[in-house]
């Protein structure tokens, strides 16, 4: 049964301090970069030079900033900096304007648009803030959710009566997802049919007439909490999966350990049992 992990409070994510001396020595690469450009407008030499020299200046700055946005990145999280390109392209666009202008090239325009370009980083920085700790929020209170859910809830046996459109691509953590319609009757008698989003190993596909345990609240018999049988659960042994619910709620009660509840479960599991 997969163990449902409750992320911490929400908090903003830091940077270690070797990456913001990496930062901030790649700044200091875009602002001389900037300064080179600013200082090949300015020279004497010919326009087509002038041109290719800043255009090469500010090619390589562009590099530069690049990688500071690599090395932006929250520890564990691999593809997401810790600000987002509306914030991040204004701030590396003044660091290279304000070398521009040391560079003696520019005047007021670029020193106007070196302040523009701060000010809109600013107020980015400030909405990806706003942002990042309210989806780290609502996935916190999602989880939360669901362990009410899996702990106060009625449990009821249901069945997969249609598989809906599955991902072609794993997630992060080498899952795939699909969209599950799954049938249930209530202790009312109220019988339930619910879309559900499961995920799933590559070798352990959900198919129709799947059995599967769900866990609701009295209040909303459609908001449910799905564990899906193991795929290799034995057809002729229909009260098992009742067994191991039972072994669950066991488990989340603190009466068994994980390693007794891992033990209990494969015992049940394993063949001849």
């Amino acid at each position: 049964m997969e163990e449902i992990i409750v992320p911490g409070e929400p908090r903003w994510p830091g940077l270690s301090g070797g990456r913001w001396t990496g930062i901030g020595l790649l700044a200091a690469v875009v602002a001389v970069l900037g300064w080179l450009a600013g200082s090949a407008l300015r020279g004497t030499g010919a326009a087509a030079e002038r041109y290719v020299l800043f255009g090469l200046a500010a090619f390589f700055g562009f590099l530069a900033f690049l990688w500071a946005q690599y090395l932006a990145r929250a520890e564990g999280e691999l593809y997401r900096p810790v600000f987002g390109w509306w914030a991040a392209f204004p701030a590396g666009a003044a660091v290279f304007a304000a070398g521009v202008l040391l560079g003696g090239a520019g005047g007021w325009p670029v020193g106007a648009g070196a302040v523009a370009a701060v000010l809109a980083a600013a107020g980015a920085a400030r909405r990806d803030r706003r942002l990042r700790l309210a989806a780290l929020a609502g996935v916190r209170a999602a989880a939360l959710h669901r362990v009410r859910v899996r702990a106060e809830g009625e449990t009821v046996r249901a069945s997969v009566v249609e598989v809906l459109s599955r991902a072609d691509t794993p997630d992060d953590r080498g899952r795939y997802w699909t969209g599950l319609t799954l049938r249930y009757t209530v202790a009312a008698g109220t019988e339930h049919t619910v879309e559900h989003r499961a995920g799933f190993s590559v070798h352990d596909t959900p198919r129709v007439g799947r059995g599967a345990t769900v866990h609701h609240l009295s209040a909303d018999p459609a908001d449910i909490e799905v564990v899906l049988d193991p795929a290799g659960l034995p057809a002729d042994d229909p009260d098992l999966p009742d067994r191991i619910a039972r072994l669950h709620r066991l488990h989340l009660d603190g009466a068994l350990t994980a390693e007794e509840f891992a033990l209990a479960k494969r015992q049940l599991l394993a063949p001849g049992n």
